[in-house]
């Protein structure tokens, strides 16, 4: 019997779906269903975590396991807006997810680890350096030890693969198949013509240093970690030891990769 954990967005405007899937879901023998208030009540010996809610649900369930240092299965169902991390859609069967759940394929995602003096978190689609407050910010990027960039701006985000369509997208960086074994590197509103967006190797290790007069704050997709001092602090980011592992539901990425940003499918 396998032990599955629900957890869901607190503000869900679909209840309904959400109860009746809740309902079959009980109902079968297959599994052990724990319904979960936070993320601190998912149990340390579960196999899968369900997810209702959007792609911030599955990000921060996905950073929270990192940090427990425990690795149940993700298969999140979209009940908010985008949904590019989620396997199902609102109008998802009971019989599909139960079907998906009972499963043994699982595919592993990478995780971003930014480790900073005192201070190591992770993330699933991207870490960004951004401005503190209002000011732009002077940033030099090194890749494997070598400077890469120095730039002015709002900041820069390194982002995974999965990432690529996120925070990334929006400022103008390539979307990157989920399968490939890269990193992108992209300046936000760069205050030079010739800051442009990278493709690295997943085994690269990027640091990013404020110089000048402001610092910045790093973000794990899109939660604020720290602050950064001018001329002084630093983060590394990598590839994380860990990953995160989802249930393995096979779509096409490209069909709704269009179907998500308004394309012809």
């Amino acid at each position: 019997m396998k032990k599955v954990a629900i957890i869901r967005k607190t503000n869900l405007s679909n209840l309904d779906a959400f109860e009746n899937l809740c309902d079959a879901l009980s109902k079968c023998e297959a599994f052990d269903v724990v319904l979960c208030g936070c993320f601190e009540d998912v149990p340390s010996d579960a196999d899968a975590v369900l997810t209702f809610g959007g792609d911030g649900m599955v990000l921060s369930i996905a950073r929270h396991l990192a940090e427990r240092d425990i690795s149940p299965a993700i298969l999140g169902v979209n009940l908010g807006n985008m949904g590019f991390l989620t396997a199902f859609e609102s109008d998802a069967t009971a019989e599909e997810i139960i079907s998906a759940l009972k499963s043994d394929r699982v595919m592993h995602r990478p995780l971003l680890e930014a480790f900073a003096p005192c201070h190591v978190a992770y993330a699933l689609n991207d870490v960004a350096i951004r401005a503190e407050g209002s000011h732009p910010v002077r940033l030099e990027l090194y890749v494997d030890g070598e400077q890469a960039a120095c730039f002015h701006g709002d900041g820069v985000i390194i982002s995974t693969a999965a990432g690529s369509t996120a925070y990334s997208l929006s400022a103008g960086g390539p979307v990157l198949s989920p399968s490939l074994s890269a990193f992108c590197i992209t300046p936000i509103c760069a205050h030079t013509l010739s800051a442009r967006p990278i493709v690295v190797g997943d085994s690269s290790l990027v640091e990013v240093r404020p110089v000048g007069v402001f610092g910045a704050h790093v973000y794990m997709d899109g939660d604020r970690r720290l602050l950064l001092a001018p001329n002084r602090d630093f983060v590394k980011i990598a590839k994380a030891k860990k990953s995160a592992r989802f249930v393995d539901v096979k779509t096409d990425f490209f069909k709704k990769l269009s179907a998500k940003l308004g394309g012809q499918a």
